[in-house]
């Protein structure tokens, strides 16, 4: 059990150090769980390349970009804070997607992580996949030689469909790293100590 166990952190520590190496490690930051009027993409799962490959290819567009579920620890990544139009998170846990995705409106993009079957053909129609994420019925992007994404589609598609519509509103806050808990131990500890904090 504990040689399985080693296996499982050693491979943690390798996409550590890859996400970090390039993205910044995380910090404290508040995301804003609401919804704004312009046309938006959903980037659902863990691939923070594919996100900012995303990024990259909206930025100056009129297009927003919003976090789901898996996806939501990128904001706190310094990297991806100078993407103005990286404006929040949409939605919750992965098993509320057949609710939520019918009030998002623009299109989905799942990079790694689990898709509920869709419950209308409209939905399925806006649904993307890329890497090892994959539907039938969905189209699926395919990396380049180079390792490079064409989002152009799912670009041109958010342009014709309606703003998300707001299912919450206010912030919630990410990016309990365990960077930014070392570098807060002792105010950890204390906070122990006092009893302030619990459990």
């Amino acid at each position: 059990t504990l040689e399985t166990g080693r296996f499982g952190v050693s491979a943690m520590a390798l996409l550590d150090e890859a996400n970090t190496s390039r993205y910044g490690h995380p910090e404290i930051t508040k995301v804003n769980i609401g919804a704004r009027e312009n046309p938006a993409i959903l980037i659902s799962g863990h691939d923070l390349l594919d996100l900012e490959q995303l990024l990259e290819q909206t930025n100056r567009t009129g297009i927003d970009v919003y976090t789901h579920c898996e996806m939501l620890p990128a904001h706190s990544y310094p990297f991806f804070k100078k993407y103005p139009h990286l404006v929040g998170n949409y939605g919750n846990a992965w098993w509320k997607q057949t609710e939520e995705f019918a009030q998002f409106g623009g299109p989905i993009l799942f990079t790694t992580n689990c898709i509920v079957p869709p419950r209308s053909e409209e939905i399925r129609r806006r649904i993307f996949t890329t890497g090892s994420a994959g539907f039938p019925g969905c189209r699926h992007i395919e990396a380049g030689k180079d390792g490079k994404k064409d989002f152009s589609e799912i670009i041109e598609l958010a342009r014709t469909l309606p703003p998300p519509l707001p299912i919450e509103g206010g912030e919630l806050t990410c990016g309990f790293a365990h960077e930014q808990v070392f570098s807060m131990a002792e105010e950890i500890a204390e906070a122990i100590r006092k009893g302030t904090i619990k459990k």
